[in-house]
């Protein structure tokens, strides 16, 4: 696929660059001892794989709902890029809009809150889980059986930059805000994963466009002297910041 920029292809103009990269784009830290990292080219792969889930199993569309009901995690990073390749709109479960998705992405899919309109994604953190540990329910999809059936390219159409991209509260972001805010690059950051995964999004955005890789770190996990230097960190994410 050309490298060139495609209007309104945001998540692709992110992407395309980096797509033959085998440096580290994203590392994961779980508080199991997990480490998976994710060069450009195999994030991409994701998100491709993800996009086409999303769109050949529940026909995602511009301007739909998608509440993303995950902490921040690298599978959840990239569901919502793969979200994003289709101009829906990621909003929390708490969001006023969220009993509107027609897509709730879930660690818990049995969750009686989950509005019966709703298709559901359960998606199982765990990193070497070839399926969901837990109990589908009767109707969800099983994100970790099926993601590695589908397609490792995705061709985007293009979508509107108008389109809101995340709703948190009562802010709406739209999408070429979100792809175009700059930042200066850092070289690689140490982040923790507490932060909720949609407030995490953009920053992630911005970083990766100036650059930079991301290490995350789940709740647990040390950030010791020797983590640091075996990453290679050059600066730290505060939320603050």
């Amino acid at each position: 696929m050309s490298l060139n920029l495609i209007s309104g292809t945001f998540v692709e103009n992110l992407l395309a660059p980096h797509r033959a990269s085998a440096s580290p784009w994203l590392t994961w830290y779980g508080a199991n001892s997990e480490r998976i990292e994710l060069s450009g080219r195999v994030f991409d792969n994701w998100v491709a794989k993800s996009a086409n889930l999303l769109a050949e199993s529940f026909d995602l569309e511009e301007n739909q709902i998608v509440v993303l009901d995950l902490p921040t995690h690298w599978k959840s990073l990239v569901l919502a890029l793969a979200a994003l390749h289709h101009g829906a709109t990621l909003a929390a479960p708490s969001h006023e809009r969220a009993s509107d998705a027609v897509l709730w992405i879930t660690a818990s899919p049995t969750d009686t809150s989950i509005p019966a309109s709703s298709e559901i994604l359960a998606v199982d953190p765990a990193a070497l889980a070839l399926s969901f540990g837990g109990d589908l329910g009767p109707v969800a999809e099983d994100f970790n059986a099926s993601v590695r059936s589908f397609g490792d390219q995705f061709f985007p159409s293009s979508v509107s930059g108008a389109a809101t991209a995340i709703a948190i509260g009562g802010n709406n972001t739209a999408l070429e805000t979100l792809f175009a805010t700059p930042a200066e690059a850092k070289g690689t950051i140490l982040a923790r994963a507490g932060l909720p995964v949609l407030e995490f999004l953009p920053y992630a955005i911005a970083q990766w466009a100036a650059g930079d890789a991301i290490v995350l770190l789940e709740d647990g996990v040390e950030a010791t002297d020797r983590l640091r230097e075996g990453e290679r960190i050059t600066s730290d994410y505060s939320p603050e910041a």
